[in-house]
């Protein structure tokens, strides 16, 4: 399975980190990577090294190889030989900036009498397949409950969201938020959306670097 445009680190065998950027062609056992800095100072030909692949379809997966060449930005590793494999679904987060409207509610173990949730306008800062992180200039309690209408995925979801975490910046409150009873569809479709996101955003940095 191919792994063009999949996030990439590689580092030496110590475990220092020596470029990252992204897979731009990959064959057989060997991947070119397009890396964030000019790797010539840190990287040589048959210099040996570990590899690690955020896969959008096998998770994160680990290599021994050995450089090829290095031009410009661009590192060949040549002989992949995989040491292990991790599936890290909800590790995996992508940055956004979605606007969205919350419906805002007292916590579960606390009722209100108020008849309807506040609405809040909001954006959505990140986005996981278990959670999101929201920034909004209205202030929430940790335990409070949000509901939302994401539009950002290829089939909208309604999605009902517990604040976990509160903190302020620049006078506006930001929510860590985990998923509340989410469905096996919902979250897969979420991790659809920040694999094709992350992918998204690695083709356009690449294209504004040329």
């Amino acid at each position: 399975m191919a792994f063009e445009l999949d996030p990439c680190r590689v580092r030496a065998l110590s475990g220092e980190l020596l470029a990252q950027g992204f897979v731009r062609e990959h064959e057989d056992d060997a991947v070119a990577v397009d890396v964030e800095h000019e790797a010539g100072g840190w990287l040589a030909e048959g210099d040996h090294v570990v590899v690690e692949i955020l896969s959008a379809h096998r998770g994160t997966l680990t290599y021994d190889a050995a450089v090829q060449a290095v031009v410009g930005r661009r590192v060949v590793l040549e002989g992949l030989a995989l040491r292990n494999a991790v599936q890290l679904r909800q590790a995996v987060r992508v940055p956004t900036s979605i606007p969205v409207v919350l419906a805002v509610a007292a916590p579960a173990d606390e009722p209100t009498e108020a008849a309807e949730p506040a609405t809040v306008d909001a954006v959505v800062l990140d986005v996981s397949a278990h959670g999101m992180r929201v920034r909004c200039h209205t202030e929430v309690v940790e335990g409070a409950r949000l509901a939302m209408r994401f539009g950002a995925t290829r089939t909208p979801l309604d999605l009902v969201l517990e604040v976990v975490r509160v903190h302020e910046l620049a006078g506006d409150a930001v929510l860590g938020c985990r998923l509340v009873d989410a469905s096996e569809r919902t979250t897969d479709e979420l991790f659809r959306f920040v694999l094709e996101e992350q992918r998204r955003q690695l083709a356009v940095r690449a294209a504004g670097a040329r």
